[in-house]
C-alpha cells in the first residue's frame, strides 16, 4: 500500500468506573459483527483479549451466533489473561463479507459468558498492514432498546472506506427500525450497495441473530454517505446491543488517505451531560483532533471549557464537531472540558501523528465524582493481534486527590507520574499522560479516576475503550398510576434509592418536588435529579401528555407596530399534548381587513391561504407555521388603525383545550394624516407614510 494509507499512533482515552463492580466488567457480553469496505482493506488479523480483577482463575465460555454450545472456554484470573485468536479478515464472525451484510444472520458475532457470574473485560483488536483499531465491549450496560448509530464524518474515496452498523438482538421477536438518517443513505444488500433505499428499515431478530449494515464510500462518495447516517435513530422493543464506526474513513476532501476507527455504545438511558477529552498526536490543522456530540433530545445547549456561551445548540438526532483549537494545546496530553445540558453521545476523533490519515475514533464515556479509585488491569498493553506495539495510558483524576495518591504499575513495577494538567472549565478534574509502558498495566488511586491506553508500531496502532457507563445510577424513569393526565405518577423504573431528590419540569425547577415519586399536573416533559454523597446526576427526560385531546395553539409577531405597506411575519405553533395521535388537523389563518397575504413555509403538510392542511400530529410533536403579511391602511384620514389577527384549529376529535392558547395578536398599522397646504390659490394635499 501507499505510505497515506498508513495508521497512525491511535490514541485512545478509556475510562473506568465502579458501582458494585468497575467500569465494563460484566458477567456477560457482546460482540456484534461489523463490516469492511474492502477485505483486508482495514482489518486483517484479529484478536480478543478477556482480563479480570479477579485473583481466582474462572471459567468463560464462548459462544458464536445462535449456538447453545461454547466454541471455546477459558480460564482466567488478574495474573493470567487469555487471548482468543480469530480468522483472518472476513471471518463471518466479527467481520462479514457482501453476501452477510444486510441480512439476518444466525451463526455470526461473539458472547461470552463466565459460568460462575464472574466480572471480566472484552476488547477486540485488530490490524492490518497499515491499520488497527480496537473496540471494548461495554458488557451488560450494553443492553438497551434506543440508540443513535455513532462516528465522525468520512471524507474522501478509496475503495476501503465504509461506515458500518452490527446489532445483534438479546431476545426472539424482537424488532428493530433504523430511522432518521440521510433519505439519500443507501445500504448494502449482497454485492448491491444500494439494496436498501427506504427512508426507514426495519428487522425481527431472534435472540443471538445479527444484522449489519453498511453505507460505502468507496469511490463514489457523497454527502449523504460522508455523514447522513451519523445521529441516525435504532430503537427496538427489546434489549439489543450495537457496534458501529468506519472502516475505514479518511479526514480530506478529495483524498484516499483512510483508518479503522470502531467502538461499542451504550443506550441512550447510560449517557451524560459532563465529558474530559484528552487529545492525541495530531497537528494543529484539526482534521484529526476533535470530539463530536451527537444529541439525543431537541435544543441540546454545548459548552466548552467553562463558558457560559454555547458553542453550538442541536435538535434530536444532529451532530457537531468541537474545533480543535478549544484543546488546552496543540500537543499530545492537552485537554478539553465539555457539558451539554441534556444527554449525549460524545465521540472522539484523535490523531497519532501530524499525518491527515492517522485518525482513530473513541466513544467517550461522562466524567462522575462515582468513578473507582482502582483499575486492574490493562491486559498486555504492548500486543495487537500478533504485532508487538508500544504502549501508554491518560489518566483523569480529581483535583481533590494528590498526585502522590495515584500509582502506576507495569511489568517493570512501579512508574514515575509526571505533573498534572488542570482542566479549564472545572475545578473537580485534572489530567496524565503516561508513554512507553510494557505489560499488564493497572493503576491505583485514593479517590476516582478514569484511565484510558493507546499503543503503537509504525503507522499501526490500537486503543481499547473501558469506559464508566455504569458508573451511572439507574435512573431510567418510567410512568405508573395512570399512563397520562391526570393521574400520571413518575418514578424510578429500577426502585434504587438516593440520598435526595429534585424533580424539573420543561427544564424548570419544581419548587416541593423532593421525594422519589412525583404526580405531573401538567404536560411537558420531566426529569430527576438525585443526590448520592456528593455527587449529583439528572435521569432522561420523560414527556407526559393528557388523557384527553389537547391541542395547543400560540401565534406571535415580530413586529407590533408598522407602517402603511410594510410587512409583519407571524409565527403559529400547534402542539399535540394528547397521548394519541391528533388527526386531520387544519389550522386557519384568516387575516383581517387591513393585512394582506404575502407568503407561508411550513414544517410538515401544505398551506392554501388560509389554510394550513398539518395532518396528524403524534404526541408531543410542535409544528410551526410561518406567515408574512403586509399592512395596508383601510381608512386613510386616520392616523394608526389596530387589527386583531386570530388563528383557529379543527381536527377529528374535540380539543378539551386544557393547555390555555394563545391564537390571537393585534398588529397596529400606522400613517400621518393628509395636511392641506394653500399656495398662491393653489391647494395641495400632502400625504405622508411612515
Amino acid at each position: 500500500m501507499d505510505k497515506l494509507s498508513k495508521k497512525l499512533l491511535w490514541f485512545l482515552v478509556l475510562f473506568l468506573g465502579l458501582h458494585y463492580a468497575n467500569a465494563q466488567l460484566s458477567d456477560l457480553h457482546y460482540l456484534p459483527p461489523l463490516r469492511q469496505g474492502q477485505n483486508n482493506g482495514a482489518i486483517q488479523q484479529q484478536s480478543v483479549y478477556l482480563s479480570t480483577p479477579e485473583t481466582t482463575a474462572f471459567t468463560v465460555n464462548v459462544y458464536q451466533g445462535t449456538s447453545a454450545t461454547p466454541v471455546t472456554s477459558f480460564s482466567i484470573s488478574n495474573t493470567a489473561p487469555a487471548v482468543y485468536n480469530l480468522g483472518n479478515g472476513n471471518n463471518n464472525v466479527t467481520l462479514v463479507n457482501d453476501s452477510n451484510t444486510g441480512v439476518i444472520l444466525t451463526n455470526s458475532g461473539l458472547r461470552f459468558e463466565s459460568v460462575g457470574g464472574e466480572n471480566f473485560y472484552v476488547n477486540y483488536r485488530g490490524r492490518s498492514g497499515s491499520q488497527a483499531a480496537s473496540l471494548t465491549s461495554k458488557g451488560r450496560v450494553a443492553l438497551g432498546q434506543n440508540f443513535k448509530w455513532g462516528g465522525v464524518p468520512n471524507l474522501g474515496n478509496h475503495v476501503s472506506k465504509s461506515n458500518t452498523l452490527g446489532i445483534m438482538a438479546t431476545e426472539d421477536n424482537t424488532t428493530i427500525t433504523l430511522s432518521g438518517y440521510d433519505p439519500d443513505c443507501e445500504f448494502r444488500v449482497g454485492t448491491d450497495r444500494a439494496g436498501i433505499t427506504a427512508d426507514t428499515h426495519t428487522i425481527v431478530l431472534d435472540a443471538n441473530e445479527s444484522f449489519v449494515y453498511e453505507t460505502y464510500i468507496g469511490t463514489s462518495p457523497t454527502l449523504a454517505h460522508e455523514r447522513g447516517w451519523i445521529g441516525a435513530s435504532i430503537e427496538a422493543d427489546k434489549d439489543i446491543v450495537i457496534s458501529n464506526g468506519s472502516l475505514n474513513y479518511g479526514r480530506q476532501v478529495g483524498s484516499t488517505n483512510r483508518d479503522a476507527g470502531i467502538d461499542q455504545p451504550v443506550p441512550e438511558n447510560r449517557l451524560g451531560k459532563e465529558y474530559v477529552f484528552i487529545r492525541g498526536n495530531g497537528n494543529a490543522n484539526g482534521w484529526t483532533e476533535f470530539p463530536l456530540i451527537i444529541a439525543t433530545e431537541n435544543n441540546t445547549q454545548i459548552f466548552v471549557n467553562g463558558s457560559a456561551a454555547a458553542i453550538a445548540t442541536l435538535n434530536e438526532g444532529e451532530f457537531f464537531e468541537i474545533p480543535s483549537s478549544n484543546y488546552s494545546s496543540n500537543t499530545v496530553g492537552a485537554n478539553m472540558y465539555v457539558e451539554t445540558s441534556k444527554d449525549v453521545y460524545a465521540y472522539q476523533c484523535m490523531g497519532g501523528s501530524n499525518q491527515a490519515y492517522t485518525q482513530g475514533l473513541n466513544f467517550v464515556a461522562p466524567v462522575s465524582c462515582l468513578l473507582p479509585d482502582a483499575m486492574d488491569n490493562i491486559p498486555n498493553i504492548r500486543d495487537a493481534a500478533g504485532i508487538s506495539l508500544s504502549g501508554g495510558v491518560t489518566i483523569t483524576a480529581a483535583t481533590n486527590t494528590p498526585d502522590a495518591n495515584i500509582t502506576v504499575t507495569d511489568g517493570s513495577g512501579s512508574v514515575t507520574l509526571p505533573a498534572s494538567s488542570p482542566v479549564a472549565g472545572t475545578t473537580d478534574w485534572k489530567t496524565f499522560y503516561i508513554p512507553n509502558l510494557n505489560g499488564d498495566v493497572s493503576v491505583q488511586s485514593t479517590g476516582p479516576i478514569a484511565v484510558g491506553f493507546f499503543g503503537f508500531n509504525g503507522a499501526r496502532g490500537i486503543a481499547g475503550y473501558y469506559s464508566g457507563f455504569d458508573t451511572v445510577p439507574d435512573i431510567n424513569l418510567q410512568i405508573t398510576g395512570n399512563s397520562c393526565l391526570p393521574g400520571a405518577v413518575l418514578e424510578i423504573s429500577s426502585g434504587e434509592s438516593f440520598d435526595a431528590y429534585q424533580w424539573y419540569g420543561d427544564g424548570l425547577l419544581i419548587p416541593g418536588a423532593t421525594s422519589s415519586t412525583y404526580t405531573a399536573t401538567s404536560a411537558g416533559d420531566y426529569f430527576l435529579r438525585v443526590t448520592r454523597g456528593p455527587c449529583s446526576y439528572d435521569s432522561n427526560s420523560i414527556a407526559v401528555y393528557y388523557c384527553d385531546p389537547d391541542v395547543i395553539l400560540n401565534k406571535n409577531v415580530d413586529l407590533s407596530n408598522i407602517s402603511d405597506g410594510s410587512n409583519v411575519i407571524f409565527s403559529i405553533t400547534v402542539q399535540n399534548f394528547w397521548d394519541n395521535p391528533v388527526t386531520n388537523l387544519v389550522v386557519t389563518d384568516l387575516l383581517p381587513e387591513g393585512l394582506e397575504f404575502v407568503s407561508a413555509t411550513v414544517t410538515t403538510g401544505s398551506f392554501s391561504y388560509p389554510n394550513w392542511t398539518v395532518g396528524t400530529v403524534n404526541p408531543g410533536d410542535l409544528e410551526t407555521l410561518t406567515l408574512t403579511a403586509k399592512g395596508v391602511m383601510t381608512d386613510i384620514y386616520q392616523s394608526s388603525q389596530t387589527y386583531t389577527n386570530t388563528v383557529t384549529n379543527t381536527q377529528d376529535q374535540t380539543d378539551l383545550n386544557i393547555t390555555t392558547d394563545n391564537p390571537s395578536t393585534d398588529v397596529t398599522v400606522s400613517m400621518i394624516q393628509p395636511t392641506t397646504v394653500i399656495t398662491n390659490r393653489r391647494i395641495t394635499v400632502r400625504v405622508n407614510k411612515n
